[in-house]
């Protein structure tokens, strides 16, 4: 029933009080709003032995108690022989004739159970509620079985005896808290057996192991069927090849496989392979519950479903995790999914109000709104078979808690540790009705020693034998601990508490420690190793010191040798090359003056045929001027004038014309007036002779000879004599300079030689230097080498006096060093065991007083050392392992 709150009320129940004493009630959001509920019978169910035991008299007085007793043996033995009956039809006749024999026993193990002591409700065990509930689960599991397997042929008989008792041990075995409760049930299930399947070899019957799973078939191929594993062998086989497809598939998850790791997969792998299977797993820290659920869920093919906690995450927020793990479950993709809940991510109480509804009816009431009911009715319709019935919605939320229950399962696991489990039972009932507990007890020296044997492969250590011996040392350490608990209960009143987590924890940092400490040595004795190789090859170095400085000396003798003899040479080549020097000088001087002589003859013909440039250009420009067209008019001309006829008379005597100078000859000359225009522009002023010049003056000095009076008679005319006469003016002048011009070419001549005398000096000269500076070049690198050398036999000498002054001031660490090398090395294979005792130290006594620390330290562990053969310092003690004395000084 609700929990009563701190006022001593059931708010729930005071709301059905308040419906059913007026009817009606008030919408909060809408005061204005009064709902009357009518045509509405109110009918109740309570437990007397879970949730609030009382309720208000004010519900109560509405309502007709009624007692409802548990059914007598005979009632009970009716009903379930009739199922089993029912169900075992198509066995072997003597296998079916089992049935009643298994009913009367299965109702005999819980009277029993309800008759003894041990097995009755308490506050340390709250969950041993024993009813008809648990019988079905029995029968259910039962129930699995198929004709074919049980054929009397193959141990029929047999196999249905270890059925029932397998299913025994899971219903009612696997919550119980301690070891003679246990040894109790197991005495119960003997004498029972014995009683009722006398026929049968009770050693066969109670043979181990026994245990029953579906996914051993499907290993081999086959449909998932109920079988017995062979061997458990056989059955961790199988386990190891399943780990092995989820690393591949998830992310990698280290299990170790013991017995009781490859019992717990089989069992949670037992209830969520059916409609409405839940766990609740029961276990410490540590302990592998999430690690084995994840396994199970992987074979069992349903996808593990996870909340992520945050700061703010509450029960709103788990609402709507809820409507994404129904979503995908029964809509999309519409896989079956098990919710993996552990106790600290209940970080609200309010959060098991959801859980327990889904345990308790398989549906949590408005966790919809009606629109988002409607859209997953229509995917779930499209899953039902054609013909099913579900119109209603009445219906579709039968289809829907279906469903729910075959394709959501809820995975449970919560720390036995203090009160929380057992509080929470009572406010949630569903917690334990509705699931199938399965109880995680400490882990057994072999499961200890197992996990540290895996754990510990991947350490470098001189034996295998040795890793086994660390491991069971291991596990001797984890369970001193639990003895160590009783006594600090005891003589302190405080309690400790010792977890699988804290033995994984205890290899995690004997791993780091050793491997930290192994680094360090191995750092140390490298750094040793080459100080003493170092040291070693310092020595053989001297040596080769002394040889090499003789050799370098020597060479550097001969380097210097070979050095003088080519200043020698510089020398001399020097010298001759001074001499050609003088005479180059000579020979420069030389050539010098003839050039300034020719430069001064060129500067004066220079000048004075400045002269006559202006005549030829006045020439040039009266030839420009002449066209075709004017030629041809001039030429055309029947009897031109007399000046014009005097022109074209003196170009015929220019052009060499001095017998045949009519005016016929001259239109002759200009028949082509292209061609004569291009004569007239390449004509040689420089070369007329002076017969030609005498005898054309006389022309030129007429008064009319002359561009103004001319072009009156014809421009073609003016323009030619403008040409005659700059013609000759330019002659005249260059006939002048004529004798300057040839004494510049003597003058040039002479300077050239004198230049290619002196060019042939300045080549002897250079030659001469380049060899003097070649052998200078040879005579610096010559005496570089020799520096170099000497540096060298210098440097040598320097190494060699270091060298021997370290040799011989290191002798002593010499021996020291390879002492501490010694130390080193034979403290690799004790650090094996100090560290361990250290990650012990660290691991487990952090709880304990100094007198319960020093007791395990020197009167357990340190005796299991010895007594394990594992190397140890005898007086090694947790701190000198953990800090050295830097770090104390450091504290202090």
């Amino acid at each position: 029933m609700p929990f009563v709150d701190k006022y001593d009320t059931q708010p729930p129940l005071e709301l059905l009080r308040q419906l059913m004493d007026y009817g009606s009630m008030f919408d909060r959001a809408h005061l204005e709003d009064r709902m009357n509920v009518v045509d509405v019978q109110y009918m109740g169910c309570m437990n007397p032995t879970a949730g609030s035991f009382n309720i208000s008299s004010r519900l109560q007085r509405h309502f007709s108690v009624l007692t409802c007793f548990e059914p007598e043996a005979e009632t009970i033995e009716r009903i379930y022989g009739s199922i089993l009956h029912h169900h075992l039809l198509a066995f072997d006749a003597s296998v079916a004739e089992l049935g009643a024999n298994v009913v009367q026993a299965a109702i005999e193990v819980f009277s029993q159970i309800h008759a003894d002591p041990a097995f009755l409700h308490s506050a340390k065990k709250f969950h041993y509620n024993f009813n008809l509930r648990d019988l079905s689960n029995i029968f259910q599991g039962v129930l699995r079985s198929s004709a074919s397997l049980y054929r009397e042929t193959t141990g029929g008989r047999l196999k249905l005896v270890r059925l029932w008792l397998h299913e025994s041990n899971r219903v009612l075995r696997d919550r119980l808290i301690c070891e003679s409760d246990m040894t109790a049930l197991d005495n119960i299930l003997k004498a029972v057996t014995k009683k009722h399947f006398q026929d049968e070899d009770q050693e066969l019957i109670h043979a181990t192991p026994n245990v029953m799973c579906s996914f051993l078939a499907e290993a081999s191929g086959n449909d998932a069927v109920y079988i017995p594993a062979a061997s458990m062998e056989s059955l961790r086989s199988v386990l190891e090849e399943k780990l092995e497809e989820y690393c591949q598939t998830f992310t990698q998850m280290n299990l170790v496989l013991f017995e009781d790791a490859v019992l717990h997969v089989t069992r949670i792998c037992r209830v969520i392979d059916l409609p409405g299977g839940n766990a609740l797993l029961v276990g410490v820290g540590g302990s592998g519950k999430q690690s084995l659920s994840r396994l199970a869920c992987f074979i069992s093919k349903l996808d593990t479903f996870q909340i992520v906690v945050s700061q703010h995450y509450d029960a709103a927020a788990f609402k709507l995790d809820m409507q994404e793990l129904m979503n995908k479950a029964l809509v999309k993709p519409g896989t079956p999914h098990a919710l993996l809940l552990t106790d600290q991510q209940i970080v609200d109480e309010e959060l098991l109000v959801y859980v327990n509804d889904l345990l308790a009816s398989g549906n949590i009431p408005d966790l919809f709104t009606r629109d988002e009911y409607e859209q997953i009715f229509a995917a779930l319709r499209k899953q039902l078979r054609p013909g099913a019935a579900a119109n209603t919605r009445e219906a579709m939320m039968e289809v829907f808690t279906d469903k729910v229950q075959t394709n959501v399962h809820l995975i449970l696991c919560h720390s036995p540790v203090g009160e929380h489990l057992r509080v929470r039972a009572r406010k949630f009932p569903g917690l334990i009705s509705g699931t199938t507990i399965d109880e995680f007890h400490p882990w057994s020296r072999d499961a200890l020693v197992q996990t540290g044997t895996a754990f510990l492969q991947d350490v470098e250590l001189p034996t295998e034998d040795l890793r086994v011996l660390l491991a069971e040392h291991m596990a001797n350490v984890h369970l001193s601990i639990d003895s160590a608990n009783e006594r600090f209960l005891r003589e302190e009143r405080r309690h400790n508490y010792t977890t699988p987590k804290s033995f994984l924890e205890l290899i995690a940092f004997y791993k780091q420690f050793l491997e930290r400490k192994r680094k360090e040595a191995d750092l140390s004795i490298a750094r040793l190793q080459k100080g003493l190789t170092t040291l070693k090859e310092t020595t053989a170095e001297v040596e080769g010191l002394r040889e090499d400085l003789k050799e370098k000396m020597a060479v550097a003798d001969e380097k210097k040798a070979a050095a003088d003899a080519l200043v020698e040479q510089v020398l001399k080549a020097s010298a001759i090359a001074d001499e050609e020097a003088v005479i180059a000088n000579t020979e420069k001087d030389k050539a010098n003056q003839l050039s300034e002589e020719a430069a001064a003859i060129q500067q004066k013909a220079d000048e004075e045929l400045s002269e006559a440039m202006p005549a030829m250009e006045r020439a040039r420009e009266a030839v420009k001027c002449l066209t075709k067209p004017a030629i041809q008019e001039l030429k055309s001309l029947p009897k031109p004038p007399a000046e014009c006829l005097e022109v074209t008379k003196a170009v015929l005597i220019m052009r060499g014309e001095t017998k045949n100078t009519e005016w016929k000859a001259a239109q002759k000359m200009m028949s082509d007036p292209a061609k004569f225009l291009d004569q007239v522009r390449a004509f040689d002023a420089e070369n007329m002779t002076e017969e030609t010049v005498n005898a054309i003056t006389p022309i030129i000095s007429q008064p009319f000879f002359n561009f103004e009076v001319m072009k009156g008679k014809s421009l073609a005319a003016a323009f030619l004599a403008n040409w005659v006469v700059n013609i000759v003016t330019y002659n005249t002048i260059y006939r002048k300079v004529k004798p300057l011009m040839d004494k510049f070419a003597e003058a040039t001549e002479s300077k050239n030689k004198a230049d290619s005398n002196l060019a042939q000096v300045l080549e002897r000269v250079r030659e001469i230097n380049e060899k003097v500076a070649k052998l200078q070049q040879k005579m610096q690198e010559a005496d570089e080498e020799r520096q170099g050398v000497v540096a060298q036999a210098t440097e040598c000498q320097l190494k060699l006096d270091l060298a021997e002054r370290l040799v011989n001031g290191l002798a002593d660490e010499n021996k020291r060093w390879n002492e501490s090398m010694n130390e080193l090395e034979s403290s690799k294979l004790t650090v094996i065991g100090d560290y361990l005792l250290a990650a012990a130290f660290v691991s487990y006594a952090g709880a304990f007083s100094a007198p319960f620390r020093v007791d395990l330290i020197e009167g357990a562990w340190k005796a299991d050392l010895l007594k394990q053969n594992i190397p140890f310092t005898s007086t090694v003690t947790p701190l000198d392992v953990l800090a050295d004395e830097a770090d104390i000084a450091l504290w202090k």
